[in-house]
């Protein structure tokens, strides 16, 4: 069963996107499911998933909002991120060319992340990982 240990909902706006990232990247480390040397990897995929919710999914409209989630279940972490926007399909974001602008988000995600789904009913990017040992 999984426990969560940080919950927020902040407006479409990438000035409140950016206190809620410092805030959850803190609580993962807090937490122990991040280390310093690791900080930058996981920051990197919560501010992405933030953006494409803030940018793509509520077209930055501030009367929308954002929810992210971390939850522990065991040695797993899953973090989600929900929106209120249209949704999209994440297995049909393929890898970019070099000149494409954008798509690049969700790859470093999947790169970085070891599960990675998108929730069609619950309108919500979903992506865990496993504690690292120190």
């Amino acid at each position: 069963m999984s426990t969560p240990f940080f919950h927020e909902e902040f407006p479409s706006t990438f000035e409140a996107m950016t206190l809620t990232l410092d805030r959850a990247v803190s609580s993962l480390l807090c937490e122990g499911w991040i280390q310093e040397d690791h900080e930058a990897c996981t920051r990197l995929c919560l501010e992405e998933a933030l953006v494409n919710a803030v940018r793509h999914g509520n077209h930055n409209n501030a009367d929308r909002a954002v929810t992210v989630s971390l939850e522990a279940d065991g040695d797993c972490c899953t973090i989600r991120v929900s929106d209120e926007g249209g949704g999209f399909r994440v297995d049909e974001v393929a890898f970019p060319e070099l000149d494409q602008m954008g798509g690049r988000g969700i790859c470093l995600i999947r790169h970085f992340m070891e599960h990675v789904k998108f929730d069609t009913q619950a309108n919500c990017l979903e992506m865990s990982f496993r504690r690292k040992a120190s």
